[in-house]
């Protein structure tokens, strides 16, 4: 295990010009984490059933402090290694379901719950299947940040369905106006800074929106964003019978 690179950045790696240190996905390193994820759905989630709602919301205010605890730790490593920079800002979809998360876990609120079903559920899956922070080895502060943030970040909204929350994609319809919005911004952003804030910017390796680009192109595969989302949002809310296994 070499611990030479563990409070390194992705930036600071590729200025030192570092040797190939990242790790592939599907590798023996990432698919322990994906089966630490499962295995915490299949703990947690019986016991979160048969708590009381006191213990329930302050599992989820635990939860929802980790995960801030989490991203300051990010930003922690960045100014230790003198590297901060826009790209480590709050902007990308993980880091703004942490706020919302923050936000539900404080005070519950169905619109907030609706968008970490509908965005951050299948967000956090994809990330923890395709992890776009690959260049870093896996033995690596930034590397685990990644990992146990999008871990906390999937099991909420999986616990909120486990409580009884029940999606309405009319609530959903509700809230896409203000989600567009906040795109609308971020990329802006992203052409200020040329920064990749939720990928608008460019595909990114290794994940689905990688093969609309080898077809589309950039900026043409932002088209797979809708496509992509249709069919998350088709399986989580076109298939009651599935959906309801959660409930009590």
């Amino acid at each position: 295990m070499n611990t030479i690179y563990f409070w390194d950045t992705e930036y600071t790696l590729r200025t030192r010009s570092v040797p190939t240190t990242g790790f592939n996905h599907f590798c023996p390193g990432h698919l322990a984490w994906m089966l630490a994820l499962t295995l915490l759905i299949l703990v947690l989630v019986p016991l979160y059933r048969q708590w009381s709602n006191h213990r329930r919301q302050l599992c989820r205010r635990i939860l929802a402090g980790l995960l801030a605890a989490d991203e300051l730790f990010k930003y922690g490593i960045a100014v230790f290694v003198g590297d901060f920079r826009p790209s480590f800002l709050p902007l990308h979809l993980c880091s703004i379901n942490i706020f919302l998360i923050i936000a539900d876990a404080i005070k519950p609120n169905d619109h907030l719950r609706e968008v970490l079903y509908a965005i951050c559920l299948p967000g956090a899956f994809f990330a923890m299947i395709f992890p776009g922070w690959n260049s870093l080895p896996l033995w690596n502060a930034l590397c685990i940040h990644s990992f146990t943030a999008h871990i906390l970040l999937f099991v909420y909204p999986v616990l909120l369905i486990a409580e009884g929350f029940r999606p309405r994609f009319c609530r959903l319809l509700r809230c896409l106006p203000w989600m567009l919005g906040a795109a609308t911004l971020v990329y802006c952003l992203n052409q200020w800074w040329g920064t990749n804030f939720m990928f608008l910017a460019w595909a990114g390796e290794g994940n689905p929106l990688a093969w609309f680009e080898k077809l589309l192109g950039t900026p043409g595969y932002l088209a797979g964003i809708p496509v992509i989302a249709a069919g998350c949002w088709a399986m989580l809310y076109g298939l009651p019978k599935q959906r309801s296994s959660f409930h009590k």
